[in-house]
């Protein structure tokens, strides 16, 4: 699939659709190699519903370059592929529990 910047900003597909100048894709890693769905999503939660392998990652592409995603988008991304807010996941206080006796077995 050959993309061509426009003089506009948008990059076009051989297919003729005009995609915008952000959009997401899923991504992951093989052999060394980067690879993707071929899919231009709109939303970070659209493109983390399209991971198919472990340990994949959303990655945006802004102006036809890759980018990493920022604080509020990847706090998108963790609450649609782990379904945690991360935010309030960093902040939980650890209470040990009290009145136990130490067993040994």
């Amino acid at each position: 699939m050959a993309q061509v910047l426009e003089s506009n900003g948008t990059v076009r597909r051989e297919e003729g659709g005009a995609v915008p100048n952000l959009y997401y894709f899923a991504a992951w890693a093989d052999s060394g190699c980067l690879l993707g769905c071929d899919h231009h999503h709109r939303t970070v939660i659209s493109a983390a519903n399209c991971i198919s392998e472990a340990g994949g990652y959303v990655v945006a592409v802004e102006e036809g370059k890759y980018r990493a995603l920022n604080q509020g988008e990847e706090e998108l991304f963790r609450l649609a592929y782990y379904g945690v807010n991360a935010t309030a996941r960093r902040f939980v206080e650890f209470k040990p529990v009290t009145g136990l006796k130490p067993s040994l077995n």
